[in-house]
């Protein structure tokens, strides 16, 4: 699994601000946007899944994003529509979709999304560790940074993870190498001062001060 492009139209921002609330807690990097910049947006072929306020009418949307999906960018499409809408409703067949009535919860939003960009590979949120706009995903050995990946090594994602998700306690560059390099690695402990910088260079100044070199014993992650 990885993050994907989710871009939430609506001309309502109480409603734009709700579905963004409900797939906060996905792989995800969202952007909200009115009804009339659809296609705009869609020209630039970085969407993969459109989370589309349909309203009474959402035939002519529809076909907006059926439109940007024959050009082959592979785009899914979840409606949100008025219950007037349903004897009229018609999904796409050239496109993976589904819908949900207005009214429903913000888990249904989540599970629903999740089914059409994860088919069959959801993450749980317990593979997700967020710290800002830090994201970091467990289960695919991923990290991202407002929603772009950042360019860690193994073993730089290896260490950076291990000290995120062990906060608040301060490790020596011995345990360190053991507990991330592996009982078999004989080099010397000072490999972990120049990950440790790497780290620092590709997250930026808020998340290296989280960071913090703790003076003649090692490094640790501080949650707050």
């Amino acid at each position: 699994m990885h993050m994907k492009k989710v871009l939430v139209a609506s001309n309502d921002a109480h409603t734009r601000g709700w579905l963004r609330s409900a797939l906060l807690g996905l792989d995800a990097a969202i952007s909200e946007i009115p009804l009339n910049e659809l296609q705009a947006q869609l020209a630039k072929g970085e969407v993969e899944l459109v989370v589309l306020d349909g309203g009474r009418s959402p035939e002519v949307l529809t076909q907006i994003v059926e439109n940007a999906n024959a050009t082959g960018q592979e785009i899914a499409l979840f409606l949100v529509v008025e219950s007037e809408a349903l004897p009229g409703l018609r999904l796409p067949i050239r496109l993976t979709s589904d819908f949900m009535v207005r009214g429903g919860t913000s888990d249904e939003v989540a599970a629903r999304v999740r089914q059409l960009l994860w088919p069959g590979e959801e993450a749980t949120e317990q593979e997700l560790v967020r710290v800002g706009a830090l994201t970091i995903n467990l289960a695919t050995y991923q990290a991202y940074l407002e929603g772009e990946p950042i360019d860690f090594t193994y073993l730089e994602y290896a260490l950076f993870t291990f000290l995120v998700t062990h906060p608040n306690r301060a490790y020596s560059r011995e345990v360190l190498l053991r507990r991330v390099w592996g009982s078999e690695y004989y080099g010397g402990s000072r490999t972990v001062d120049v990950h440790v910088r790497r780290i620092r260079a590709k997250v930026g100044a808020e998340l290296s001060n989280r960071l913090v070199t703790v003076r003649n014993v090692g490094y640790l992650w501080r949650s707050d």
